[in-house]
């Protein structure tokens, strides 16, 4: 048989051999595997093929800080290799992220090109490492070391590997936004139950007599929020309401106000005779031991005696509460004082004002008037005032929706970027 014939003959057998290890590595790599999982099965077969003692895969992490972005998902090694420093893999996958190509090192002391790494001191007497590259760039590094028999990687391994990396790094990167997508969706799920527990902490929507109640509507920006709203009933005559918004957003913020909450409750049960200047004071020495800082509430305290028609209140950096009467005239009480969990020596002070039968107290959250459209113009307090008066004479709960619908309608596609909370108290 001719020399020449004999050397395509090879060639084939060598190309057959490589298709056959890929289709290996294809079919064992199912759809819903994690990239734990995918790597293995990758180095394994890579080692089989390519008849070498030791493999690794190094994946970059884009999320996380420059210095610490590599994570070795999986490297196989024989009992008598002793693992790769972190260094080793840092510098292996600069040197990828700079040149983008195959290495091949068959000569550790000759030809290195990684500088200040002593390859033989780690056991490498050759490697054999391939980019794995996607449209969004390099994601990592697949690194085959040491050739069985004291042999040197080839041309046909160079090859072998090429081709390899090329077809898995889009397998790798799928799996890890498989996983990705997977925490999100737990991560979701959780945030749906913390905002039903949440939304538990509120009170219901009730009537008291002679005063109607809406508690209030909550709506978070996100799953979870800082805004708070509470009513107790105090005695026969009494009633207590609060309103107040934690600084930021989301899960932080949620759990700061649940505290405020307990700590509200647990206040006002083990007080007699009830101080809403004395409920201040000791929720503000609280905060201050508990809080960040940076971390602060603006809340708003106060008691409805029925039996006089006043409302004392404790303004604590919070927006001021509303007052229409039957006859469309408003009422601000625009003094307050400090927010809560600055100052810790601070002493509150409580103010008075009169709800006359037939007028409505509203109480509310910077998310309605802080609410901005799409050109990031501002809901704002006069838009606020002209539904109010609008709306004054009609339930609280109306009141309420008309409030919301307005919002709504303001907002149009801007997205709600504030938790949104209000209170509507009607004499009837």
């Amino acid at each position: 048989m001719p020399q020449n014939q004999n050397a395509e003959i090879k060639k084939l057998k060598t190309a057959i051999s490589e298709l056959s290890s890929l289709n290996d590595i294809a079919s064992a790599i199912g759809a819903s595997m994690a990239v734990e999982e995918i790597t293995e099965i990758i180095i394994d077969k890579s080692l089989k093929h390519i008849d070498a003692i030791q493999g690794a895969v190094f994946l970059i992490d884009a999320k996380q800080d420059s210095n610490q972005n590599l994570q070795t998902f999986i490297r196989r090694t024989s009992d008598t290799q002793q693992e790769m420093p972190i260094h080793f893999n840092m510098n292996l996958t600069g040197w990828m992220i700079k040149h983008k190509k195959i290495l091949m090192i068959n000569s550790p002391t000759e030809d290195n090109p990684l500088s200040n790494i002593d390859l033989k001191s780690f056991g490498i007497e050759s490697l054999l490492a391939a980019p794995l590259l996607t449209n969004k760039g390099l994601i990592g590094v697949l690194a085959i070391f040491n050739k069985k028999s004291d042999s040197a990687f080839s041309e046909k391994d160079r090859r072998f590997l090429g081709i390899l990396g090329t077809q898995c790094s889009q397998i790798i990167e799928g799996a890890r936004l498989r996983n990705e997508e997977e925490k999100l969706i737990a991560l979701k799920e959780e945030l749906q139950i913390a905002r039903s527990i949440q939304q538990s902490f509120l009170p219901t929507n009730e009537s008291f007599e002679n005063i109607e109640f809406v508690y209030g509507h909550n709506v978070p920006a996100r799953e979870v929020g800082g805004d708070f709203f509470d009513v107790l009933k105090l005695d026969d005559n009494r009633i207590f309401v609060s309103i107040g918004d934690v600084v930021g957003k989301g899960v932080p913020a949620a759990l700061l106000m649940a505290n405020v909450m307990a700590i509200e409750r647990a206040q006002i049960k083990n007080r007699d005779p009830f101080s809403l200047g004395r409920l201040a004071n000791s929720l503000n020495h609280v905060l201050c031991d508990l809080n960040k800082p940076n971390q602060f509430i603006s809340a708003l305290f106060g008691v409805i005696d029925i039996s006089t028609g006043l409302f004392e209140f404790v303004n604590a950096g919070h927006l001021p509460p509303v007052v229409i009467d039957s006859n469309s005239d408003i009422q601000f009480m625009k003094e307050a004082d400090i927010v809560l969990g600055v100052l810790e020596n601070n002493d509150y002070k409580s103010q008075i004002i009169n709800i006359h039968k037939g007028s409505a107290l509203f109480l509310y959250t910077d998310g309605i008037t802080e609410a901005a459209n799409e050109t990031m113009e501002e809901f704002g307090i006069d838009r606020l005032i002209d539904i109010l008066i609008i709306n004054h004479k009609d339930s609280a709960q109306n009141i309420c929706t008309a409030i919301l619908q307005g919002l709504e309608i303001f907002r149009g596609k801007a997205e709600q970027n504030d938790d949104v909370t209000m209170i509507t108290i009607k004499i009837k």
